[in-house]
């Protein structure tokens, strides 16, 4: 079942064409990944679907309903956005950081659960309830921001480069929990990455985007073991 389709979409900055007639569906369930070089349109694309961005044409379908336009009500809707370079609250705690991604829930309680849900499967969070946020470290932060998007209990989480500036061994990390995420809570990710093999590795389905412009899609491994691909977004990671 398609969870997601877009359809035909297409963003401009100006006179500039940032996306050109994209199509993909992610299937509930599923990790989609999007790869592409830098300024190929893949934040765009998700600052679009999160509401950031306002599309010139074409259609975006959540659950087989129209999104709507605003920000606030998409979130409503079931999406989370875990966003480029994090973008936590850096002089609020922790805790603060965490209630902020819940700031559409009217329960307390319910709240409450949620919070201790992150405190638990990220222990190290738990530890340093009132720490300010700005004192993590990237990989922690990462870790806030992921947790601060699932306060929120999405159906769907677009998740923009969670690799970015981290140490290759956090980095081994954030995917395992991408995977974590997805094989026992159930939700559906799509992920855009640069780091191209172990977004591949990882995900169930994969596109390509180029120029603003889906050049070539299909399952993660048979993409990975794809030569253009290898050739064009594996490079020294393939030697």
């Amino acid at each position: 079942m398609s969870l997601l389709a877009v359809n035909n979409l297409h963003v401009s900055y100006g006179p500039v064409q940032a996306l050109r007639g994209v199509n993909l569906n992610v299937e509930a369930g599923s990790i989609v990944s999007i790869i592409g070089a830098n300024g190929a349109g893949k934040t765009t694309l998700l600052n679009t679907l999160s509401g950031i961005v306002k599309p010139k044409s074409g259609s975006i379908l959540f659950r087989g309903t129209s999104l709507p336009e605003r920000a606030c009500k998409i979130i409503r809707e079931g999406i989370a956005h875990v966003p480029e370079g994090r973008k936590i609250f850096p002089g609020f705690t922790i805790e603060e950081n965490l209630l902020a991604g819940a700031y559409i829930v009217d329960d307390k309680q319910l709240v409450d659960e949620r919070r201790d849900a992150m405190y638990a499967r990220f222990p190290i969070l738990a530890e340093r309830t009132h720490q300010q946020a700005g004192t993590l470290s990237g990989g922690e932060q990462q870790m806030l921001a992921i947790a601060r998007g699932l306060m929120s209990d999405p159906g769907l989480i677009l998740l923009d480069e969670p690799s970015l500036g981290l140490a290759p061994l956090v980095v081994k990390a954030v995917f395992e929990l991408v995977r974590e995420i997805r094989d026992r809570s159930g939700k559906t990710i799509l992920l855009v990455e640069q780091n191209a093999k172990k977004a591949l590795a990882l995900c169930d389905y994969a596109y390509v985007l180029e120029n603003g412009v889906i050049v070539l899609e299909g399952k993660g491994d048979e993409l990975l073991s794809n030569p253009a691909i290898r050739k064009a977004y594996l490079g020294a990671e393939d030697a």
